[in-house]
C-alpha cells in the first residue's frame, strides 16, 4: 500500500508524527492509542494516513471503518470475526467450530505483529464486545488505533495514550479552503478577505472548510458574499449531519445543558456559568464532564467555550422545536423576540443579564411568567 495520497493532505504530517510517537514504533511493546476530537476535526483522516504510512511494517493489518454505522447492520461478533479473518489472513476462520476457532485465533494473534484501526467507536461496550482491548492478546510490536468523539470510551478501555486532535492553524486552514474553492494552494488576491472570514468561522475544523470551499468552487464573487451572509444563520446540512451525532448521543438533561451553554454561556467565565447552571440541574458536574469528553465544550483559561458551528447547531435545534417562536424554549433572533413581545406571548419581563466577552453580546434571560414554563432568551448583538 502506498502512503503517497497523504502527501497532499493539508497539515497531516504533524499529526502523523505525533501519533507515531505515541505508538512507539521502534518498541516491541503492544500499544493501544486513542485519537479523540469533535466531529469533522479529522480523526479518521489522521488514522487512515498513519495506517497507510506504517502498515507495511506489520504481518497483518486492517482498517475497520465506521464501527458505529456497521454495528447497525452487523453484530459485534460478526465484525470481530471479519476483522480477525483479515489480519490473520484466514478466510476459513469463520467455518471452524467455535471452540477450535477461539483457540486457533488466540494462538495465531500472540505470534503475529498486527496493526488494527477501529474507526468511530462511540461507546465502551463496542470495544469490549470486539474483545480487542487486551494487550496480551497480540504479538510483540502490535499497534492498535481507536478513533472516537468520546474520551471516556478510550479511558474505560485502557488505552495507553490519547491524542487530542486540534483544529488547523490559520495558514493551513486558508490553504485547505483555497484547495477546495480554487483547486490551488494559493488563494486569489481579491478573495483573501472573504477566505479569512470563512476561516474565522470554521475555527480550524477541516470538514467545515472542505464543505464551504467545495460549495463555492467556480462561483462568482457575488455568490461568495451571499454565502458569507448565511454563515451563522442558515446551518449547512452536510456539516450539521456530522455534528448532530454527538448531540443525539446525550441524555435529555445533558442536551438541555448543551443548549443553555450555546445560548447563555459561550465565552463566559467558568465559575460563574457553573454557579448559575448548578441551580437548574441535579447532576451538573457529571453532565459537564460528559460534554467535555464528547468535545462539545472546552475550558480554556477558566473560560467556557464552544465551537461556533456547534453553537449554530444548537440554534438550529431550538428553531426545530416549533415554527412559532412563542413556543420555542429559547430565542436568539431579534425578529423572533420582536414577534413574541408584540404578540404579547409573555406577561412581564424580569431579566438576568449575562455578558459574553467572546461575542460582545448581551443575553437577556426572561425568568418570570412564561407560557408552559418556557425560557426566552434575547441575544442582542
Amino acid at each position: 500500500m502506498s502512503p503517497g495520497h497523504s502527501m497532499n493532505l493539508v497539515g497531516i504530517e504533524e499529526h502523523i508524527k505525533r501519533t507515531e510517537s505515541l505508538l512507539c514504533m521502534e518498541s516491541q511493546e503492544v500499544r493501544i492509542i486513542g485519537i479523540w476530537g469533535m466531529g469533522g476535526i479529522g480523526k479518521t483522516t489522521i488514522a487512515r494516513a498513519v495506517f497507510d504510512r506504517i502498515c507495511n511494517q506489520f504481518e497483518g493489518f486492517h482498517f475497520l471503518a465506521n464501527v458505529r454505522e456497521n454495528l447497525r447492520s452487523y453484530t459485534a461478533v460478526d465484525l470481530r470475526n471479519k476483522l480477525l479473518s483479515k489480519i490473520l489472513d484466514e478466510d476459513n476462520l469463520l467455518e471452524q467450530p467455535p471452540s477450535l476457532a477461539v483457540a486457533f485465533t488466540k494462538d495465531c494473534l500472540r505470534r503475529k505483529k498486527v496493526l488494527i484501526v477501529l474507526d468511530d467507536v462511540d461507546n465502551s461496550r463496542q470495544l469490549q464486545e470486539l474483545s480487542l482491548g487486551v494487550h496480551d492478546l497480540f504479538g510483540p510490536g502490535s499497534k492498535i488505533l481507536v478513533t472516537s468523539r468520546d474520551k471516556q470510551v478510550l479511558i474505560k478501555n485502557g488505552v495507553d495514550a490519547i491524542y487530542k486532535v486540534q483544529g488547523l492553524n490559520n495558514h493551513d486552514a486558508l490553504r485547505l479552503l483555497s484547495l477546495n474553492a480554487f483547486k490551488k494552494n494559493c488563494p486569489k488576491r481579491d478573495h483573501i478577505e472573504l477566505l479569512e472570514r470563512m476561516v474565522d468561522y470554521a475555527k480550524g475544523n477541516p470538514l467545515a472548510l472542505i464543505v464551504l470551499g467545495s460549495s463555492l468552487y467556480d462561483r462568482s464573487k457575488e455568490k461568495w458574499y451571499s454565502a458569507l451572509n448565511k454563515l451563522g444563520k442558515v446551518p449547512n446540512p452536510e456539516i450539521q449531519r456530522v455534528l448532530r451525532i454527538s448531540y443525539d448521543g446525550l441524555d435529555g438533561e445533558q442536551q438541555q445543558i448543551f443548549l443553555d451553554i450555546a445560548f447563555f454561556f459561550n465565552g463566559a467565565e467558568w465559575n460563574h456559568a457553573v454557579k448559575v447552571l448548578d441551580s437548574c440541574y441535579s447532576s451538573l458536574q457529571f453532565d459537564l464532564s460528559i460534554l467535555i469528553d464528547k468535545s462539545l465544550i472546552t475550558i480554556s483559561q477558566n473560560t467556557l467555550e464552544m465551537h461556533d458551528i456547534l453553537q449554530e447547531m444548537a440554534y438550529s435545534i431550538v428553531r426545530e422545536e416549533s415554527k412559532n417562536p412563542g413556543k420555542r424554549s429559547r430565542l436568539c433572533d431579534h425578529e423572533d423576540i420582536y414577534h413574541v413581545l408584540k404578540k404579547k406571548k409573555v406577561n412581564s419581563i424580569v431579566c438576568e443579564y449575562f455578558f459574553s466577552r467572546k461575542h460582545r453580546s448581551l443575553c437577556i434571560v426572561n425568568t418570570v411568567d412564561f407560557p408552559s414554563s418556557s425560557k426566552y432568551i434575547y441575544h442582542m448583538l
